[in-house]
């Protein structure tokens, strides 16, 4: 194989790698933040969502979860109640006084 073929072939495999592994944002929901960013491979969620509201304080759900195939196909809403049954969230607190 000559030195041009080899070229070819290093190239093409970073161009595949690149179509199957760079996510691109795809979009953020008005639940508090969260944002989804997509590739063809697996999808990433940052969460910032908002859980709880009492008198005083706000409570957010914030965390990032990759989720590869086949569940990166699923809603956010499917996705939201896998996530949050695993548990073990950092949960925020925010004031509403401050």
């Amino acid at each position: 194989m000559n030195k041009r073929k080899k070229i070819i072939i290093v190239l093409i495999t970073i161009i595949v790698l690149l179509v199957l592994f760079l996510p691109l944002p795809v979009g953020s929901f008005d639940d508090g933040g969260t944002r989804v960013y997509s590739a063809l491979t697996y999808k990433i969620i940052k969460w910032h969502k908002l859980v709880a509201e009492t008198n005083h304080d706000v409570y957010f759900y914030n965390k990032t979860s990759v989720f590869w195939i086949p569940d990166k196909f699923k809603s956010i809403d499917e996705l939201w109640k896998i996530d949050f049954e695993k548990g073990g969230f950092e949960k925020i607190l925010f004031s509403k006084n401050e």
